[in-house]
């Protein structure tokens, strides 16, 4: 089965405007009525999301300026795409949706590198070895980052797992 480009084109930007959509809502409800989303940038924990969403939202903008403005050329050449070759990102998504559903549950350490290498291999990667290694290391680098500089405390999940970095 064949999908025109610019089918899968406004997927995507209706995937995004809905992902923006998710976050402006959880930054209106919950992190509102946790008391979180408010303050300075330092100390308001909406501030990040909401400039990564206004970023995403810029681009898809532009996304949609230069598809209406194309639109003509595209669509004489558009051939299409096999639905079999959107395979890797649909696993991919796959991969990031049940992240996201085991985090809270799992926690971060457990199931971060778990991801990184499911990433890694959707992706072709092979080396086990170097997989492992690379995942494990982006995961405890980010939890670094984000513990001890950010002083964010990341889901230690049902075995309350937390690194003391200080």
């Amino acid at each position: 089965m064949i999908i025109r480009k610019r089918h899968l084109n406004i997927v995507a930007i209706v995937f995004f405007a809905v992902v923006i959509a998710v976050v402006f809502q959880q930054i209106a409800t919950s992190m509102t009525e946790q008391g979180i989303a408010s303050g300075g940038p330092y100390d308001n924990a909406a501030a990040y999301p909401r400039a990564i969403s206004v970023l995403i939202g810029i681009l898809l903008v532009c996304q949609l300026a230069a598809s209406f403005l194309m639109k003509s050329d595209e669509e004489q050449d558009d051939d299409g795409v096999d639905i079999g070759s959107l395979g890797r990102p649909a696993a991919m998504l796959a991969v990031f949706a049940g992240y996201l559903g085991l985090l809270n549950w799992l926690g971060y350490h457990l199931t971060t590198p778990i991801m990184l290498f499911a990433i890694m291999w959707i992706a072709g990667m092979r080396r086990m070895v170097l997989m492992v290694i690379s995942a494990l290391a982006m995961s405890l680098f980010f939890a670094f980052m984000f513990e001890f500089f950010l002083k964010i405390v990341l889901p230690g999940g049902v075995f309350r797992l937390n690194i003391p970095w200080s």
